[in-house]
């Protein structure tokens, strides 16, 4: 991807990803200022439920008031009028009663005996009335002695309330008036009036009120859900506005307090969610709408500067591939170096860098072409040098080869091979067999430490060695002490060599031997075909320390037993892997080496090694000899 279009993708995703982290957070706002504008209803309209309360009840009590001073005024000038009890009078108290919508009028004596009365539309009566029960006779008494001019009797009496004025002689005049006439006021103040008032107005589609004990007063509107009672509780608790939204409906409840600020009651509005829905559509049109006409404004003007940051950057790069190729010419950055900004710098910078970069490389060609002339040279005295090397190494191996012996002394008794493969062009492992005289015949296998040129002729010393000391020592133990002081005295480079030296008795199968730090033989009987290791000696091997004195064991073969020798580059071949060809896997390919000739048991040895190594490198010279004693010359005869 270009760098124009990296630029211009880059703009337009920060301007996409601001534009919505804008219409998110408007969003957020959008709902959280409807919130409160729902909280700040409700709160409001709890107000006003508090404040009709308490209006209405000053309300009626101030129209109580007037009734009572309407009705005193009137039941004083009543009595005012010289009166008798007389039908005429109890009639005039009639007319009264029925012009002033007046329940009833008595009047009484000091005894509380009616003297006149008129009870609504009914006419007068003089006798056989009595007063409504209920009556305070404290104040009544207190109007008939003269104590008191005026006096309100207690709160309504089967829905009337009555008031008392004196009356010159001892009497008094009582007047009632039935609480009904306040019924008009009352339902022009009362809450379902105010609240239907209130409905629809701002998206309130529903309106409960609940006293402190969680009782619905008052409801208005039927979108009101079984919740509400609920969230006026959590309301009414926590003495603050909540919410709660549901579906397409948002409730929210504000704590109704009195002039005192204790907490009475609770209102609950429920309003429709339509208002955030359309707001936010609006959020998400003008939104997208803002984004495309800013998205494409960024696009252009990124189009633009990226145009004019990336042709420089392009010719910049014309000119590294032309570097590159060998063809730049500095002057055709001239107009780009010409700039005064980062870039003009950068195109100066690259012209030096180029023009020294063109000096140098012309210098190191030329110091290629001379040093490769030079390794030319070189490589072709190598060539030679390697040639020669691998001719005197070729020999050597056909040196060394010709100095292992090829097969054993021919003899009735025994017979055997043995093979060595070198992990070099030279090997350090070396057999040997011999004949000390007649009948016994010397058997030597030995593995030098280290590889190469220097083990191959410590091998030829130490082999030398070993022969000479065989003839002139007929025990194997003392064999191996003599070779060993010999060698510790021409050892120049402190070489080791791990020995077995073993003398059989071609008469008697008897084989005794001396072990110097060697992988200890194995015998496999022709009865049974075990496989069995020699007993071991504990000797050091040769050329570590001089004077050192070895023992030797000797051990039975009969007839048919193989006798098989070997050095560690087989029970320590390794595969691929790294793992070892170990001394159990060299037994499992001796298991039938009873039943097979010499030959075929060296060759399966061998084989064994080979197939479990594979490709893997050899890691150390493969030595290993195999003879069979057939018994002594006389059962051949």
């Amino acid at each position: 991807m270009t760098l124009t279009r990296r630029l211009i993708l880059m703009v337009a995703a920060c301007i996409t990803l601001a534009i919505i982290t804008i219409s998110i957070v408007f969003g957020w706002l959008g709902r959280h200022a409807l919130i409160e504008q729902a909280e700040a209803q409700a709160q409001a309209v709890a107000r006003i439920v508090a404040e009709s309360a308490r209006l209405t009840e000053i309300s009626l009590e101030e129209m109580q008031s007037v009734l009572v001073d309407d009705l005193s005024t009137l039941a004083f000038a009543i009595a005012s009028m010289p009166a008798q009890a007389s039908p005429d009078f109890g009639n005039l108290l009639a007319e009264v009663a029925a012009r002033g919508n007046i329940s009833s009028l008595w009047l009484v004596d000091k005894d509380l005996a009616v003297l006149a009365s008129s009870v609504g539309d009914y006419g007068a009566v003089v006798s056989g009335e009595s007063l409504p029960d209920g009556l305070p006779r404290a104040a009544l008494d207190a109007l008939t002695s003269g104590r008191r001019f005026r006096l309100p009797l207690g709160g309504a009496i089967d829905g009337v309330r009555y008031v008392g004025v004196r009356v010159d002689g001892g009497r008094a005049l009582i007047a009632g008036q039935p609480d009904a006439v306040l019924d008009p006021v009352r339902a022009a103040n009362s809450l379902p009036v105010l609240l239907a008032a209130l409905i629809n107005r701002d998206g309130m589609r529903a309106i409960q009120v609940f006293d402190d004990a969680q009782v619905s007063m008052a409801s208005v509107g039927d979108d009101m859900p079984e919740t509400a009672g609920r969230l006026a509780a959590r309301a009414i608790e926590g003495t603050a506005a909540d919410f709660d939204f549901g579906q397409a409906r948002l409730l929210v409840a504000a704590p109704i307090r009195d002039t005192a600020g204790i907490t009475i009651g609770a209102t609950v509005l429920s309003m429709s969610t339509q208002r955030l829905e359309d707001m936010l559509l609006d959020y998400l049109y003008y939104g997208m709408l803002a984004a495309g006409l800013v998205l494409a404004v960024g696009v252009g003007v990124a189009g633009l500067f990226a145009g004019r940051i990336a042709r420089p950057v392009s010719a910049m790069t014309a000119a590294a591939n032309q570097v590159d190729s060998r063809v730049f010419r500095p002057e055709s950055l001239n107009p780009l170096a010409r700039r005064a900004d980062e870039l003009g710098t950068l195109a100066r910078v690259f012209q030096h860098m180029a023009i020294e970069v063109q000096a140098r490389e012309e210098h190191l060609e030329a110091q290629v072409r001379a040093r490769t002339t030079e390794l030319e040279q070189k490589n072709r005295l190598l060539e030679e040098s390697k040639r020669r090397v691998e001719a005197e190494l070729d020999a050597a191996r056909s040196l060394q080869a010709a100095i292992l012996p090829q097969g054993l002394p021919a003899h009735p008794s025994y017979a055997g091979n043995a093979t060595m493969i070198p992990a070099r062009e030279l090997g350090g492992d070396f057999y040997d067999f011999f004949a000390i005289d007649d009948r016994h015949l010397g058997i030597v296998i030995a593995d030098v430490s280290g590889k190469g040129v220097p083990a191959a002729f410590f091998m030829a010393i130490s082999r030398t060695v070993l022969q000479s000391s065989a003839r002139e020592n007929r025990s194997a133990g003392t064999c191996l002490a003599a070779a060993n002081t010999m060698l510790c005295g021409q050892n120049p480079m402190d070489l080791f060599v791990t020995t077995f030296y073993g003398i059989l008795d071609t008469e008697t199968g008897t084989l005794t031997y001396a072990n110097g730090g060697h992988n200890p033989p194995m015998v496999i009987r022709r009865l049974d075909g075990s496989v069995q290791d020699l007993p071991r000696t504990g000797g050091v091997a040769l050329g570590v320390a001089p004077g050192l004195d070895y023992a030797e064991k000797s051990v039975m073969l009969k007839e048919g037993d193989t006798l098989f020798l070997y050095t560690d580059g087989i029970s320590e071949a390794m595969d691929g892997d790294g793992r070892e060809f170990t001394e159990a896997r060299l037994r499992s390919a001796l298991t039938d080496a009873h039943r097979l000739t010499v030959e075929l048991v060296l060759a399966d040895v061998t084989n064994a090694v080979g197939n479990f190594v594979g490709a893997a490198e050899q890691s150390d010279d493969i030595t290993c000899l195999v003879i069979r004693y057939n018994g002594p010359r006389s059962n051949q005869s």
